[in-house]
């Protein structure tokens, strides 16, 4: 019923939005999830009706192999080809892959999606705590729940599509003894994390993961297997627990943060912290190109204008989130 509820309120506020940010129309500087961009092309650019818009890419899932960069190229040149005015910039989640991604021809920067995440929705939550672990995730393949079996007190936040049944009932079998709770509102995913002693990051390939950033936000330390995606540009060591591939090595690692010594308020300022080299990173992206293109502004005060939560990708974020022509109020 919550999950239900949460897609008619997006697709009321949504309508037929684009999955892309304006962020500055003079110059037109806009940001997407590469994949999203891809998918919507012609939509997109017709929406823009800029000839030489500026276009920003996060990674949805990662490019740090040869033959993920190699296909980003690829589809990098039909973007070019359709407006050969635009310029593309890749917002990379880690070192190798700005490597891999500038080594086939386009310009990368290190630009971390979680540094993106608005701490202001997140909170250490005074809570009782119910759960060694807490694992948000879809409940699909490639999260590898079955790394969690060992764990026995743990709680599992995910929904499952029809392809997923499957999976999801296999899920259920080998995680019986798991509390499981298909959706939490945005609004309550600290209150949520703060049940629990750490959070779980199992999948060994994906994007940048989110979750792994909103668990330190709310406080908590984390279990995470070694992994492509860059998740772990933001962990420390006594925070943040690198597990085997095994239930064996993922119990012994919430064994280990059960007892983790570094305070919430600690976890929490830490990530912070480490957010700010990426933010300071696309605020002189976007200086720079106000100034190439004569566009007097001052991005570092404009910041809290144009910033807003995961800059309103792939998330409900009000009706300031996506593009579907270009808004009155943006300048």
């Amino acid at each position: 019923m919550i999950a239900r509820t949460a897609r008619l309120l997006k697709r009321l506020v949504q309508g037929n939005a684009l999955p892309a940010y304006i962020i500055f129309r003079k110059p037109m500087v806009v940001i997407s999830y590469f994949e999203d961009f891809v998918n919507r092309r012609d939509d997109i650019l017709n929406a823009l009706g800029d000839p030489k818009p500026f276009l920003l890419f996060q990674f949805g899932w990662h490019r740090e192999t040869p033959a993920r960069a190699e296909e980003a190229a690829r589809d990098a040149s039909l973007i070019s080809r359709q407006c050969p005015g635009a310029e593309l910039i890749f917002l990379c989640n880690s070192e190798r892959e700005v490597a891999l991604v500038s080594g086939v021809g386009l310009r990368a920067e290190f630009c971390h999606q979680n540094a993106f995440l608005d701490e202001q929705r997140y909170h250490i939550v005074s809570r009782p705590i119910r759960y060694d672990a807490i694992y948000l995730a879809r409940i699909t393949p490639f999260k590898r729940h079955a790394l969690a079996a060992k764990i026995t007190s743990l709680r599992l936040i995910g929904d499952h599509s029809e392809r997923e049944a499957a999976y999801f009932a296999e899920t259920r079998r080998l995680l019986a003894h798991a509390s499981w709770k298909r959706k939490v509102f945005s609004r309550f995913v600290s209150r949520t994390i703060g049940e629990a002693h750490c959070g779980l990051c199992l999948s060994a390939e994906e994007g940048a993961m989110f979750v792994s950033a909103e668990y330190l936000l709310s406080g908590r330390p984390l279990v995470s297997t070694r992994n492509l995606g860059g998740r772990d540009a933001f962990f420390e060591p006594d925070y943040a627990f690198l597990a085997q591939d095994t239930a064996d090595s993922v119990r012994d690692g919430v064994d280990a943060m059960k007892h983790c010594a570094i305070s919430p308020a600690e976890i929490r300022r830490r990530t912070i912290e480490k957010f700010q080299p990426h933010r300071e990173r696309m605020i002189a992206i976007l200086q720079d190109i106000c100034d190439r293109s004569k566009v007097k502004r001052d991005a570092a005060a404009q910041w809290p204008r144009y910033f807003t939560h995961k800059f309103g990708l792939r998330c409900f974020n009000g009706p300031r989130v996506r593009l579907t022509r270009i808004p009155k109020h943006r300048a």
